[in-house]
This record gives C-alpha cells, structure tokens and sequence, in this order.
C-alpha cells in the first residue's frame, strides 16, 4: 500500500469523540495499517527504542545541553523589559525556525545516505495554524506554529504555542488524527517540553529546568534527528545517545548502528517502486489514495534521484545550491499534496460520519 491509503483509512480515527479512550484508538489504528499495508507497520522494536528514549529525554536532555552549551557561552540577555505575549509568541517563532533551519541542513546531508531507504526524510517547515473557538461568544483564536519531519513509518512533530513548544513522536498513520485535533496534547504526551521559566531570574527557553538558548539549538537537533532515525530504523546503541556528534550523522556508523539498509530497501512495497510504470493499472478501480500514492512513488523516485546527483557534488559548488533548491522545491510540492489530501480525509471522513449517525437515527424512530 501507500502513505495517502494509510492516510485514508486512520482518517476515521481523526473524528472520535474525546470521551474514547485514545490509546485503544491508536491501537485500532495502527492494527489497521498493519492489515491493509504490513510494509509500512511499525515495528515491536521501534515501539521498544521509543520508549528507551522517552525515559532519558528531559531531565538528562537538560543536563547535557547544559554541559554542551555552558552558561559562558551562551549570549548575554537584552535588557530586561515587560513581556508580551504577542513577544512571547515572536520568540518562539525565532526558536522554532531556528531548529528547523538546523533540521533542514541535517536532513539533506543525511539523505544523500538514506537513498533507496524506507529512512528518507520529508520535512515540511513550520508554519501557523488559527482556530477559532466557538464555545465562547467571543470566538478565542489559537496560534498553533508547527512544522514535522517524517519517515515512511515515523513523524516527529514540533507544535508550538506562545511559552511552550513540545515535541511529539508517532506513528506516521497517526499524523492525520494528531492534525485534526489542534487540543490533544493530553491524550499525546509529548516526547519532549521546551517551555519559558525562571532561571536565576532570567526567563528564558528551558528542557526540564536547564537553559535550552538559541546557542543550544544546534546540538538539540543532531539528537532530536538521531531519535527519529534510532526509532524508525528499530536499532540502537547505547553510544549513539548524548554524544557530541562532531561527525555528520552517518547511516549505520554512528547512527542507527545495526539498520540493515539491503532489508529496508528489500521491504519498500512493490507499489512505491513507481507503479505508474506499469501497465496492469486498471484506472477504473483506483481510489483518491491509490492515484496519490502514484503520484507519490514519482515524487519519491525524483528526490532519490536528486539526493544520488546531490551526493556526487562537492561542497560548494554552484551545482550543489541548485541541487538544493531542485529538492526543496519537490518536497515541497509533496508536503502540499499531503496537507490537502489530509484536508480532504477529514472532510470526506467527517461526512461519512454524520451520514452515518443520521441513518442510525433514523434506524431509532
């Protein structure tokens, strides 16, 4: 199968109600995906690697950003002035890109090595999301800021709201019932809290009580894309947390040590190996999703071709900058095919829903 027929079927999922206990949903769902589409199912050992990280983020991500980025290396603060949250807002923005800005640079030179793998990673930038409350007659707006890094099988989410931004780690099928509910961070603890406090009188950026400054951002990126990679690969070593990352992360050396990359591209679906070039596609029993996942294997086939032109380019040259901008522009046409077609899943799941229920409440009478 394909990531938009994965899509497509977790999108029901997206509009339970909250009363439902929402890790027999995720459960449902991810049961689901593995039926329909068993490539693209997450593994037991990924489940276990998550959970060995889940452990040692916070507290020891805090300590060690702190030994990373020690107090005299980090830029003095401005003069103190009152706070807004309109500033707040504005310094969380200027966080957030910063990470992503690190992430963009990470994740090109890691795809050059990723090539013909189920670890290539899609990247969409972060970018704001408004929505109106109509509980109250004032109609309340929240400015949600989030942007996500994906694999075939994995997607780390980075959501942020004024004086807190959390990072999130899931399945991809789940992508689609995340998005829809902007106010599940209850039922989705996140993998990791970057929140505004108190530290010796200064309020800045923090990870569980420790200064996390823009100076930091560089060495929380390597790790955070290192656990992307450690989970949707399913292999870890015990040397690949909290280290300095000197080295550009490196697909089986010093990352993700143990990934078999012959099995993973073994394990990629005969259908994302570009099923637009067959001839056996009968037009008129495909789908929405099954048109989409062609086009998709397309697009994946245009980026690995890209990244392999990429790969054989010195640094600097002016090819390589056009092979940058080459890539960035496919992906980002495919992050935007994949947003409408997550609109379009809601839309079209929500629809099937209250036709249902009018039904069964006609079925009473």
């Amino acid at each position: 199968m394909g990531r938009f027929r994965d899509l497509w079927a977790s999108g029901r999922f997206a509009i339970k109600q909250k009363q439902e206990d929402v890790d027999q949903q995720q459960h449902e769902a991810l049961d689901m995906i593995h039926e329909l589409s068993p490539d693209y199912a997450v593994s037991e050992a990924s489940k276990v690697i998550l959970d060995a990280l889940k452990s040692r983020r916070g507290q020891e991500t805090g300590k060690w950003l702190k030994a990373m980025v020690p107090e005299s290396a980090i830029a003095p603060p401005q003069q103190a002035q009152e706070t807004t949250g309109a500033s707040i807002y504005d310094e969380m923005t200027t966080w957030m890109d910063a990470l992503f800005k690190q992430f963009t640079e990470l994740v090109f030179e890691f795809n050059k090595q990723a090539v013909g793998t189920d670890l290539l990673i899609s990247y969409e930038k972060p970018k704001l999301y408004e929505k109106k409350s109509d509980e109250f007659w004032y109609k309340p707006v929240t400015k949600t800021y989030q942007g996500r890094l994906t694999t075939r099988q994995w997607a780390l989410v980075v959501r942020g709201r004024d004086a807190k931004i959390s990072i999130f780690v899931f399945p991809a099928s789940m992508l689609l019932a995340f998005n829809a509910d902007q106010d599940g961070e209850q039922d989705q603890p996140p993998f990791m809290e970057v929140v505004r406090a108190d530290v010796n009188g200064i309020n800045a950026w923090t990870i569980a009580g420790e200064r996390a400054p823009l100076e930091a951002v560089p060495h929380l990126a390597k790790e955070l894309l290192g656990d992307l990679i450690r989970v949707s690969s399913g292999a870890m070593a015990e040397s690949e947390l909290f280290t300095s990352h000197a080295d550009a992360h490196k697909l089986g050396e010093n990352l993700a040590v143990g990934y078999d990359q012959q099995a993973a591209q073994a394990a990629i679906p005969a259908q994302a190996r570009h099923k637009s070039g067959e001839h056996t596609v009968n037009l008129d029993e495909m789908n929405v999703f099954d048109a989409c996942d062609i086009v998709d294997g397309i697009i994946e086939r245009e980026l690995q071709r890209l990244y392999t032109e990429a790969a054989k380019l010195g640094p600097g040259v002016p090819q390589a900058e056009t092979a940058r901008k080459q890539i960035s522009t496919v992906e980002s046409f495919r992050m935007k095919m994949l947003e409408a077609f997550e609109e379009f899943t809601t839309a079209s799941q929500a629809l099937v829903a209250a036709d249902q229920a009018a039904q069964e409440q006609l079925a009473r009478k």
